[in-house]
């Protein structure tokens, strides 16, 4: 990918997406108040967390309403996990039922309560029964059907190539791969070269994901693998507005970082946000979670997460947030310093 006017605007199926940047699937973060606030940010596409296809089949209220969808984070991917083809295709119903533009499958995740059922990573262990998996969701929807993998179990391996080939053949729209090994974590610099050998071997688009932080490194797995587009997680949390900053470095040639009071602005509103959707104490407290990269590297942040993580009530976060940013506009740079103690009242 090169600096230019124009952002490749990959396409899944039916659906082309705005630009390459992608909210990744994040368990226990990509709740709908959190893709609002990311596809406002530019993204592409936001994916939702992942949702248990045998948590759905018995009736689960709690997996029912994680697949809720509202009118301006769309497109949105819904993300299932199983291991059980009809299950699967009743998902897949459920998400298109719910209004998802996409119904992902789960292939990857590394977390032993998943993958020792089964689910997630552990499908690359059964070439049958993981195209079958796939073949039952194609066809129960009319919506794209994507899955997301890693390249393998081990460091060095790329066993993926072989499932994304078969994902093609029963009529997948597109695959991401986050370009590490189950081994990896989270952990060392993506394998470009091994996502270029996926992408060389399939027809269908195929997205990046690992480690990608900033547009600098967007451009390096988009330019050395080939891929159409990259999966960010971990970077814009704290961040919604990420998307448009990589989206402004692709088209101007350099990055323009969010300034710190638009930021402590979508902190708020993100707050508001999450107790209107899981009402005040629980949206608080879930809240929790985000904090700390909302307000990492700035002057006080430490005695600021001491504060709002004690605080059960909307206003009194909203307060300590006004506080904060009132104590940072005193000092000529707010990004030094981090550990001098914020003492304001």
């Amino acid at each position: 990918m090169t600096s230019s006017a124009t952002l490749p605007r990959p396409v899944l199926g039916t659906l082309r997406l705005d630009n390459p940047f992608v909210l990744a699937p994040m368990a226990g973060i990509g709740d709908p108040p959190y893709r609002r606030l990311c596809r406002r940010g530019g993204a592409g596409l936001v994916c939702a967390e992942m949702v248990s296809a045998n948590a759905l089949h018995f009736g689960d209220e709690k997996s029912r309403r994680m697949l809720r969808t509202y009118p301006d984070e769309h497109p949105v991917s819904l993300q299932v996990f199983g291991s059980d083809p009809d299950r699967l295709a009743d998902a897949a119903r459920a998400a298109e039922a719910a209004g998802a533009d996409v119904v992902d499958l789960n292939c990857g995740c590394p977390v032993p309560k998943i993958a020792n059922n089964g689910a997630g990573i552990s499908l690359l262990k059964d070439e049958s029964l993981f195209a079958r998996c796939l073949a039952a969701m194609v066809k129960a929807v009319k919506i794209p059907v994507t899955f997301k993998t890693r390249l393998g179990f081990r460091r060095g391996e790329n066993i993926a190539r072989r499932f994304v080939q078969l994902a093609e053949s029963v009529g997948v729209s597109a695959v991401a791969i986050h370009a590490r090994s189950r081994e990896d974590y989270h952990v060392g610099p993506p394998n470009n070269a091994a996502l270029r050998e996926i992408v060389e071997s399939v027809r269908i688009p195929v997205f990046g994901n690992g480690g990608v932080r900033n547009f600098a490194d967007a451009k390096r797995m988009m330019d050395e693998s080939g891929c159409v587009g990259v999966l960010i997680g971990q970077a814009a949390v704290g961040n919604p507005y990420l998307f448009s900053e990589l989206a402004h470095a692709a088209r101007a040639g350099v990055e323009a970082p969010l300034p710190v009071a638009q930021r402590l602005a979508l902190f708020r509103e993100h707050a508001r946000l999450i107790a209107e959707f899981y009402g005040e104490d629980l949206g608080v407290r879930r809240f929790r979670k985000y904090i700390p990269s909302y307000v990492h590297g700035l002057r006080g942040s430490a005695a600021f997460r001491s504060r709002a993580n004690v605080t059960n009530s909307l206003a009194s976060l909203l307060r300590l947030i006004d506080e904060f940013d009132a104590a940072l506009r005193d000092f000529a740079s707010p990004t030094v310093d981090i550990d001098t103690p914020w003492t304001v009242c």
